[in-house]
């Protein structure tokens, strides 16, 4: 029974890895908008994308990850596993500040910049813990999710309004069977939803952006928050249908890399483009260029650290017999 129990966490950690891979490869002409001025077109396209689709993603995936913790464990132990998020945020903001005077900024400016970054490794850390003062009351929490969501948006405090994506995450680890046995018979539905919901929140993004309108949840309206909920199960099932082929390996590697681009992506992305256009405004393709470049440099090093780690591991175990 228990070894049955631990087969499944460790398939639903897998299917985390691989999600949050397809969502770092999402993340990427979001990050890339970071460089752009607000009034581009362009830009406001992708940083709509971004509050869609890969930030309630994002934290969707951490409440599905963070779901055995809060059901299972007492406060104290929770804080503790808790603690490596907290830190990675903490590391994020510090790196971004140290880095800032590499692409022109100060301090304060570069953890302002780096904040869409840090902000979603601290968040599922204080949601964790207001989830887990509310164990054993689901449909509570739902509640609390949903009331907060309508003030976040009214108020205009995204960490109010994105809870619900958390509990969202949550929930669905609870059932992540069902979740599993819906992908196993619809295998190429589960193969699609996640392009699906992505392209469908590609034309919500660029429609929005034609109308010109400040960027807000609250001015996409409802059907934002129909394709944010949207995004953590078709991220998750395309994870889970991905988890024996090739390019879910693939995916599972740039998941694994996520503590390190935390940290290390956009400081590196500000000081790459700062280098190449030397004061100027960069345009759209310089911008998507080096996010990708960035990306992929921060997810070899790690990949190459994670790999040189197992080997140690492997190589030492026999020493401790």
């Amino acid at each position: 029974m228990q070894h049955s129990e631990a087969v499944r966490d460790i398939e639903a950690d897998a299917a985390a890895t691989i999600a949050r891979g397809l969502l770092l490869a999402l993340a990427t002409p979001s990050i890339a908008a970071l460089a752009l001025d607000s009034g581009v077109r362009s830009a406001a396209t992708l940083r709509i994308f971004a509050e869609i689709v890969t930030i309630p993603g994002f934290l969707a995936v951490a409440g599905w990850l963070l779901a055995r913790q809060i059901i299972r464990q007492r406060p104290a132990r929770l804080l503790r596993s808790l603690a490596p998020m907290a830190a990675c945020a903490a590391a994020a903001a510090t790196f971004a500040a140290a880095a800032a005077p590499l692409a022109g900024h100060d301090w304060r400016a570069g953890i302002a910049l780096a904040a869409p970054v840090w902000r979603l490794a601290l968040l599922p850390v204080v949601y964790a813990l207001v989830a887990a003062g509310l164990r054993g009351a689901p449909g509570l929490l739902l509640a609390l999710a949903a009331t907060a969501h309508v003030a976040g948006v009214i108020l205009g405090m995204p960490a109010l309004a994105q809870f619900i994506f958390f509990v969202v995450g949550v929930m669905l680890a609870e059932r992540r069977e069902a979740l599993s046995r819906l992908v196993d018979e619809e295998l190429e539905f589960a193969l699609a939803s996640g392009p699906f919901v992505a392209v469908l929140s590609a034309a919500v993004a660029i429609r929005f952006a034609q109308t010109g309108q400040p960027l807000s949840i609250a001015a996409v309206g409802p059907i934002a928050l129909a394709l944010s909920l949207a995004a953590a199960p078709a991220a998750l099932a395309s994870a889970v249908a991905l988890r024996r082929r090739p390019s879910g390996e693939a995916f599972a590697r740039l998941g694994s890399a996520a503590p390190a681009l935390a940290v290390c992506w956009i400081p590196l992305f500000a000081t790459l483009i700062a280098a190449a256009n030397r004061g100027a405004a960069p345009s759209a393709a310089s911008a998507l260029l080096m996010a990708f470049a960035s990306l992929l440099v921060i997810a070899v090093i790690a990949d190459m650290a994670l790999d040189a780690r197992e080997k140690a591991g492997f190589t030492g175990a026999p020493a401790r017999r």
